[in-house]
C-alpha cells in the first residue's frame, strides 16, 4: 500500500524555554517496519521541511507555529495515498493537528487516516468524538500495530480483530484487544532517516540536550518499570522495560557517524540506565571502539545505577551530559507522586558525575497537587545543596497534568480539568513565565509562577558565586549562538523566537523566516 505519515508542525510561545524541535523518531521507526513489510512509504515532517520558519496561530494569539503550514503539508501527501498516519505526540498540539486532519480530510475524502502517539494512546475516545477526519487510533508501541492494521485494510478483513486499536463500532469509539508490547528490540528495523530531512537537523544544530556538534537521536530502550504519577508513560509504554543488546546500540552508533557524519548522540529514552550491567558493558564496547564521539542523556535519568564507577566509564566512553530527575526534595511529595528516589544516594550520584567531568542538570517541578510552601522549601535546600556541589543548570518548572498520567486522572475526576482546547493551550505554555497555570489549592498562579523563578535565581545565584567563570562562559555561549550548555540553549531559543515576532509584526500574517 502507498502509505504517507505525517510530523505536524509543532506549536510553541515566544517566551517559553522547552524546546519545541527535534527529529521524528517515532515516525522514523514506523516508516522503517512499513519498508520492510513492502509498503510505498513517504514522510512529510512539517517542522523538519521549514525549521526556519514561525508563523502566527490565528486561535492562539500567543503562539507559534514552527514548520510548515497545513495547506503546505497537504500540497505535499502524493495523490496515490492510501493511508495517512499522523503522528500526534503532544497533547499541547491537539487543537492544532485537529485542524490539520480535517484539512486532510477535506482533500483526500476517500483515503483512510489514522493517528497515533502518545496523545491519542491517552485519549482514543476523545480524539475520535472530537475529530471526525480519524478513521483509527493505533495505541501505544505502534509498529506491529499498523501493520497488522493495514494488513486488515488491504484484505478487506474486519479490523476490530487487530489487536492495539481504537475504532468506532456503529459510530461508538471502541477499544479492540492491547497489543502485546515488542520484546525482541533488536529485530525492530532502524529508523528509516533517509525518508525524513535529518540533514535539516543536522545543520541547523538541532539537539535535546547540549551542543556538541552533529547530533543524531537514539532509542537503546522502551518503557519504564517506575509509577511517576506525573508521567504518562505507564499509557503509553506500560511498566515492562526492555532494552536492545548494547552491541546493537553500538553498531547504530558507528553506522551514523559514517553515513551522517554524526558526532554526537542524543539517547531519547525514558529511562536508559536502569541496569548497571547493561550500562557497563555498553560503555565498554564504546571504549574498545575507539569511536570519536560524545553522547548523552538528555531526557532525565535515574540515579540507581550510576555510581562512581559508571560515572568514570560514562566519561570515558564519550558521555558528556547527563540529566538527573530528582523533581521534589520533599519526601511527602516524592511519595505521593511515586517516584522512588532516595535523596542521599542521588546527591552521591550527582557528585560522582561532576567528579567525572560530566555537565549535569536536574529537573524540578513545583506545585504537584497538595504541595505547601514547607514542601516547596525542602526542594529549594535540595536546589541550593546541587548548585554548590557544582551542578551546571536546573530547570523548576510548575506541575502540568498530561493526559494518560495518574495525576491527570484524578483532576479530570473532580472537574479541575475540562478536555477542551483551552486545556490543551495551556500545555504549550507551562514553561512560558506569563500564562503558567497551578492545579495546586494551596497555589495561586501567580504564586507558584514566583516560587518557580526564585528556585531557578536560587540556583543560578549560588553557581555565580561559587563557579564566577560559569557564568561568563553562558553569556559568551549566548552571544556567540553557541548552546553549549542548558540555560545558554534556552536563552538563544527565546531570543530567536523574539526576533520572529518582531519581524512578524513587520510583515503581517506572512511567514517568518528566522536568521
Amino acid at each position: 500500500m502507498n502509505v504517507c505519515l505525517i510530523r505536524p508542525a509543532t506549536i510553541t510561545t515566544a517566551e517559553a524555554v522547552g524546546e519545541d524541535a527535534a527529529p521524528p523518531l517515532g515516525v522514523a521507526y514506523l516508516a522503517a517496519t512499513l519498508l520492510r513489510c513492502g509498503h510505498d512509504v513517504t514522510v512529510v515532517d512539517a517542522l523538519g521541511e521549514a525549521l526556519d520558519r514561525y508563523s502566527s496561530v490565528a486561535t492562539l494569539p500567543t503562539g507559534l507555529r514552527h514548520g510548515l503550514t497545513d495547506g503546505e503539508v497537504v500540497d505535499r501527501i502524493p495523490a496515490d495515498t492510501d493511508v495517512i498516519g499522523v503522528s500526534i505526540m503532544f497533547s499541547l498540539e491537539w487543537p492544532f493537528t485537529r485542524e490539520l486532519l480535517l484539512a486532510i480530510r477535506r482533500a483526500f475524502p476517500a483515503v483512510v487516516i489514522v493517528s497515533g502517539g502518545e496523545h491519542v494512546t491517552a485519549l482514543p475516545e476523545f480524539s475520535l468524538n472530537d475529530c471526525s477526519a480519524i478513521d483509527y487510533c493505533v495505541l501505544g508501541e505502534g509498529e506491529q500495530a499498523l501493520v497488522d492494521l493495514l494488513e486488515a485494510i488491504a484484505g478487506d478483513h474486519d479490523v476490530t480483530g487487530v489487536d492495539g486499536l481504537c475504532v468506532r463500532v456503529n459510530g461508538t469509539p471502541t477499544r479492540t484487544v492491547s497489543a502485546s508490547r515488542l520484546r525482541q528490540l533488536d529485530a525492530i528495523p532502524r529508523p528509516a532517516w533517509d525518508r525524513v530531512p535529518i540533514e535539516a537537523y543536522l545543520s541547523h544544530g538541532i539537539m535535546t540536550g547540549v551542543d556538541y556538534g552533529r547530533s543524531m537521536p537514539m532509542l537503546a530502550s522502551r518503557g519504564c518499570p517506575y509509577q511517576c504519577t506525573f508521567c504518562s508513560n505507564p499509557v503509553m509504554w506500560g511498566l515492562l522495560w526492555r532494552v536492545r543488546s548494547p552491541a546493537d546500540v553500538v553498531a547504530e552508533l558507528e553506522d551514523y557517524t559514517v553515513r551522517y557524519q554524526a558526532r554526537n548522540f542524543d539517547f531519547y529514552d525514558l529511562t536508559a540506565i536502569v541496569k548497571r550491567s547493561w550500562i557497563v558493558e555498553f560503555c565498554t564496547l564504546l571504549i574498545e571502539r575507539g569511536l570519536d564521539i560524545t553522547w548523552q542523556l538528555p531526557s532525565g535519568t535515574r540515579s540507581e545505577a550510576i555510581d562512581e564507577e559508571v560515572c568514570r566509564l560514562l566519561y570515558r566512553s564519550g558521555c558528556r551530559y547527563v540529566n538527573y530527575a530528582p523533581e521534589s526534595g520533599s519526601e511527602e511529595i516524592l511519595k505521593r507522586i511515586k517516584k522512588r528516589v532516595r535523596k542521599p544516594a542521588m546527591t552521591a550520584s550527582i557528585r560522582s558525575a561532576l567528579e567525572a567531568g560530566l555537565n549535569v542538570k536536574c529537573n524540578f517541578i513545583l506545585g504537584f497537587p497538595g504541595e505547601k510552601l514547607p514542601h516547596v522549601w525542602d526542594t529549594y535546600r535540595w536546589i541550593m545543596t546541587l548548585a554548590w556541589l557544582g551542578a551546571h543548570d536546573v530547570s523548576v518548572f510548575p506541575f502540568s497534568p498530561y493526559p494518560g498520567s495518574e495525576l491527570f486522572a484524578d483532576l479530570i475526576a473532580i472537574n479541575q480539568i475540562h478536555l477542551n482546547d483551552d486545556y490543551f493551550y495551556s500545555l504549550s505554555q507551562y514553561t512560558d513565565p506569563r500564562y503558567m497555570r497551578s492545579y495546586d489549592g494551596h497555589m495561586s498562579a501567580r504564586l507558584l509562577r514566583m516560587l518557580c523563578l526564585t528556585g531557578m535565581v536560587m540556583f543560578y545565584s549560588i553557581s555565580a558565586v561559587r563557579f564566577p567563570a560559569r557564568i561568563l562562559k553562558v553569556a559568551r555561549y549566548v552571544k556567540d549562538d553557541a548552546a553549549k550548555t542548558k540555560l545558554a540553549a534556552a536563552l538563544i531559543r527565546v531570543r530567536r523566537k523574539r526576533k520572529q515576532l518582531k519581524a512578524r509584526r513587520g510583515a503581517a500574517e506572512a511567514p517568518v523566516v528566522a536568521n
